[in-house]
């Protein structure tokens, strides 16, 4: 049971920090446009530095280096696997904007934001070795979501580039701290000790702009829609369990199956959010999406992480 009682108590203070943005921007302490600036700082000043901080906080080795790759294979079976079958079970109702958003959102995960906090909380002793993780898990939904995410979401398959996979901040962020990783460059105390505060930032900040977005909402739209909930139970439920079974039984290390399952069991992530931004379509429904599935992860989660003993 404390395993269920340490991972509420982490969704909760996060979900606390969404409610300080939610107070706010209600409160008129802030204008709306706080809400972009902090989303461009998110995304080109704190992601790459918290690609660097989760590689760095690993020790190199070729046994860790195996295990990155391991996971990234993982991290490709799970989530072709989830973004298949449900292209599958709703492609024919992608008139509607709704399901092509609902399409991603059951595989892509807030595995950086929510997922390294959640590690730190549950598995103190060795998550130094953990979060290096969620980078990668990160790295591959980011090529996803430049590809194919964007070409369901918009219909369009101009939107698949490999220009926009490299030349975007994170893959840039997460190729640099790799390096870094790999090579076993040492950064100096200071200026890594400053690169580890600003990636750390982006949970919070996030939260914060999760908040203020929640204050934009219509209540009742966001917790109306039954299809949103269905997804946030593929989403939540449904992939952990898929991603349990699925490391259960491989012979791999337990950091590796620890990671992956707790990563699987993070709410919708906010890039879904980006993605519909970015391509003009079904902002509403993705914003509707990622806030229920992120309120909800404070049930969810919990009662998922009662499975992690059991590794």
């Amino acid at each position: 049971m404390s395993t269920f009682l340490v991972t509420l108590i982490a969704v909760a203070v996060l979900l606390l920090v969404a409610a300080v943005g939610y107070i706010m921007l209600k409160a008129k302490l802030v204008e709306d446009s706080l809400m972009k600036g902090l989303s461009t700082i998110i995304l080109y000043v704190c992601q790459p530095c918290l690609a660097i901080y989760t590689f760095k906080s690993s020790e190199y080795s070729s046994e860790k280096l195996l295990d990155v790759g391991i996971f990234a294979l993982l991290c490709v079976f799970i989530q072709g696997l989830m973004l298949g079958v449900s292209y599958l079970a709703l492609r024919k109702k992608y008139k509607s904007a709704i399901y092509r958003i609902l399409t991603i959102s059951t595989t892509f995960a807030n595995c950086a934001f929510f997922g390294i906090p959640i590690i730190e909380a549950l598995l103190p002793d060795i998550s130094k070795d953990l979060i290096i993780y969620t980078t990668v898990y990160a790295s591959c939904m980011n090529i996803l979501g430049w590809t194919v995410g964007s070409a369901i979401i918009s219909s369009d398959r101009k939107y698949i580039s490999i220009k926009k996979i490299i030349l975007n901040p994170a893959t840039l962020g997460a190729a640099f701290a790799f390096l870094l990783f790999v090579l076993e460059i040492d950064i100096q105390k200071d200026l890594y000790s400053m690169i580890t505060i600003t990636g750390r930032m982006a949970t919070p900040i996030s939260m914060l702009v999760m908040g203020m977005r929640l204050a934009k909402m219509n209540f009742i739209k966001i917790f109306a829609d039954i299809r949103i909930y269905l997804t946030i139970f593929v989403k939540e439920l449904l992939m952990p369990l898929v991603a349990f079974g699925l490391v259960y039984f491989l012979p791999v290390s337990y950091e590796i199956k620890a990671a992956f399952f707790i990563i699987c069991a993070c709410p919708v992530a906010s890039v879904v959010l980006n993605y519909s931004e970015l391509v003009g379509q079904g902002q509403r429904e993705a914003a509707n999406t990622v806030l229920l599935s992120t309120m909800l992860s404070v049930v969810t989660m919990p009662l998922m992480m009662l499975l992690l003993p059991l590794l």
